[in-house]
């Protein structure tokens, strides 16, 4: 479900004043016992620091799978150790436990975010967009008035993320034109299948996609 050298990311709720915060951190899981989940010490995604917590300090954990679903489940820390490195021991409390959060390949969202759109070899005009939804594995991108693109073919996209942690991350991909939809009365846009991408650059949009849904997730919540 969760293979070694994956990444978890820890959710916890602190009190600042009169209003609660979440606290979002990120780990890798280097190894695991029977009933734990060995981790390196939680990055803070907005300080971008190790942080120290107690034992007994508990969060929600999330991870995405083998199958880009994404789980999450409570969870809680239960010791620490220096192996290699240091490490924490949170509780695991079994798959049977773990919440699947989306049940497609890839995490779609709605979402908007800047995008620069090149031909491959000058069939149209470059231009700034926006996107529709977005995934691991494409995304639906507006085309502005007065642009165009072909009915099929190849173009390059260049996206940038703004990641929750403020971080900006640009990524840059070979996209197949699947087809252009035209509406009555919304502006036309092109469904757009991720056709070359370097595996890291697909990880990216994927934690892009997945903290996107966290977020979208809780306000369901409040």
């Amino acid at each position: 479900m969760i293979e070694i050298g994956a990444t978890i990311f820890l959710e916890l709720q602190e009190v600042d004043e009169k209003e609660t915060k979440p606290q979002r951190f990120r780990c890798r899981l280097v190894d695991r016992t029977e009933t734990n989940l060995v981790i390196d010490y939680p990055i803070n995604e907005n300080t971008q620091k190790p942080s120290f917590f107690f034992d007994g300090t508990e969060f929600r954990a999330s991870f995405v799978g083998n199958d880009q679903a994404v789980y999450s489940f409570d969870t809680e820390i239960v010791g620490r150790k220096k192996i290699n490195i240091p490490v924490l021991f949170i509780k695991n409390p079994g798959e049977d436990r773990y919440t699947r959060i989306q049940r497609r390949n890839y995490v779609r969202v709605e979402t908007s975010v800047d995008v620069a759109v090149h031909p491959t070899s000058n069939e149209f005009a470059p231009f700034r967009s926006i996107t529709v939804d977005i995934s691991g594995g494409g995304c639906a991108v507006v085309i502005p008035p007065g642009k165009s693109l072909p009915e099929k073919g190849e173009i390059e996209l260049w996206l940038a993320l703004t990641m929750q942690s403020g971080e900006m991350v640009y990524v840059k991909t070979i996209c197949k034109i699947i087809r252009i939809i035209k509406t009555a009365n919304e502006r036309e846009r092109a469904s757009l299948q991720f056709s070359t991408i370097a595996d890291q650059d697909q990880q990216k949009i994927i934690r892009f996609c997945f903290e996107r849904q966290l977020l979208l997730r809780r306000k369901e919540q409040i």
